[in-house]
């Protein structure tokens, strides 16, 4: 009776660990990926190191919430689908604190705790958030510190590629000989790395239920969307990009419209910079409503026709199997810029190229920047 009730209460700790990755997992479901490979590398490594059952369990339970102080981060940081600032980079590193603090009074034992507290740091006090040295470094942070780097390594993210096993495995290696990872902990993650018995593929990952995507990429998107205008930054489409999403139906290219106003200066000084700026929000919503009337649905991203504000100029990335099927959503926008100069005498200039769906979308914004660049330059002579 007492090895079942001893092992019932292990399975429910077990249990109530995987339910706080979980809850971490709504706020980021990369994170949850980390987590949960982060617990599998530290305890194999672990485990090659001949620890005891008890401190294999440590290292597997502490990785799965070793970044739960996450939760209380941000969106506007934890989501952020860039390099961080250096205002960002200061935030996130409260993350260990924050997860220390949920623990710290609720576990007898310290070492799931000094886990949490202590990942970040590194043997050289380069790291964070105590800059601890040396043995002021137990051994289970020290082994998890190396699988988060590797994991962290290996992972991709929007802004990076994920590195092969061997190539993160260099990079650990060198961490090492600056003085900053543990040396045996290494070695073992080496020796799993080499006999190429750690597939992080078959690491058990509970699937994200369907909503979770949608909620996803509605985080993603809210990110680059100006809360009062509602349109996208530019930036956004180079994620899109990025992340492959774009095309996702198979349309053979697409086309790339820059539009600005030339007399925009010559508008703020007659009528202020606040009509000025009123007028501009009214174009942007009156392309944006012919955006919507044109677009086709897509599953990934805001349809086949998106709208993005770059400063005062407004962007149209258009999707389709070739220039001419575009042909009466380009004559509506032109009616729309022709009607903004009708009432306000608001200028504007068109600039926009047909690419196939070979062409990167940075390779495309260069060439319509430069066409518009080419355009100024050829006024002012």
């Amino acid at each position: 009776m007492e090895e079942r009730l001893s092992y019932d209460k292990n399975m429910l700790i077990k249990d109530l660990f995987e339910i706080m990755s979980e809850v971490l997992a709504n706020r980021d479901y990369p994170t949850y990926e980390h987590t949960t490979r982060v617990a599998s590398i530290a305890s194999k490594i672990g485990r090659l190191m001949g620890l005891a059952a008890r401190d294999l369990e440590i290292l597997e339970l502490a990785g799965l919430v070793h970044d739960i102080g996450k939760s209380a981060i941000p969106d506007d940081v934890l989501l952020k689908p860039g390099l961080f600032n250096d205002q960002d980079r200061r935030i996130m590193e409260y993350h260990p604190l924050i997860g220390a603090k949920f623990f710290a009074k609720r576990l007898h034992d310290d070492c799931i705790t000094n886990i949490i507290l202590r990942h970040h740091e590194r043997l050289d006090g380069s790291g964070y958030p105590n800059a601890l040295q040396g043995d002021e470094i137990d051994l289970l942070s020290r082994i998890t510190s190396v699988a988060d780097v590797f994991e962290a390594l290996t992972a991709s993210r929007p802004y990076k590629k994920g590195l092969n096993q061997k190539n993160a495995l260099r990079v650990v290696e060198h961490e090492v000989a600056q003085g900053r990872l543990d040396r045996k902990a290494t070695e073992a993650l080496a020796h799993l790395v080499h006999s190429g018995t750690l597939d992080l593929k078959k690491v058990y990952l509970y699937p994200a239920a369907g909503f979770m995507e949608e909620i996803e990429n509605f985080r993603r998107d809210s990110f680059f969307r100006d809360t009062l205008s509602e349109l996208y930054n530019y930036r956004y489409l180079l994620v899109l990009d990025d992340l492959k999403l774009l095309g996702e139906t198979g349309t053979k290219g697409y086309e790339l419209q820059l539009v600005n106003f030339s007399n925009i200066t010559q508008m703020q000084k007659k009528y202020g910079f606040i009509v000025t700026s009123q007028v501009h929000d009214e174009i942007g919503q009156r392309l944006k409503e012919t955006v919507i009337r044109f677009r086709e649905k897509r599953q990934n991203y805001q349809g086949s026709i998106i709208l993005f504000r770059k400063h005062c100029d407004f962007m149209i990335y258009s999707e389709a199997d070739s220039e001419e099927a575009l042909a009466p959503f380009l004559a509506r926008i032109r009616a729309d810029l022709e009607q903004t100069y009708a009432e306000w005498g608001l200028e504007s200039n068109c600039f926009r190229l047909w690419f196939d769906r070979t062409t990167t979308i940075e390779e495309a914004m260069g060439a319509v920047f430069t066409m518009e660049v080419e355009a100024i330059e050829s006024c002012k002579r």
